[in-house]
């Protein structure tokens, strides 16, 4: 996992959704996580994946950044 602060994160998926899941992210009521912004499976494979400092994941609603909370739980 490598960690770039507030321009972004490269880690793998499933650091990604367990920092999602342990902050409370809002899910669909499929399951998937409530998140906007700049998100990205690196090269196409859904293993790892980047995130861009746009990036948000929301909590009862509200936006919180993405970045920060990985910065903070990887």
């Amino acid at each position: 996992m490598m960690d770039n602060g507030r321009r972004g994160w490269i880690g793998t998926a499933s650091e990604l959704e367990h920092t999602l899941r342990c902050s409370g992210c809002d899910t669909t009521p499929n399951g998937k996580f409530c998140v906007d912004g700049s998100i990205t499976s690196f090269m196409g494979g859904g293993e790892e994946f980047v995130v861009g400092a746009d990036a948000v994941y929301y909590v009862k609603g509200e936006p919180r950044s993405l970045v920060t909370v990985l910065s903070t739980t990887s």
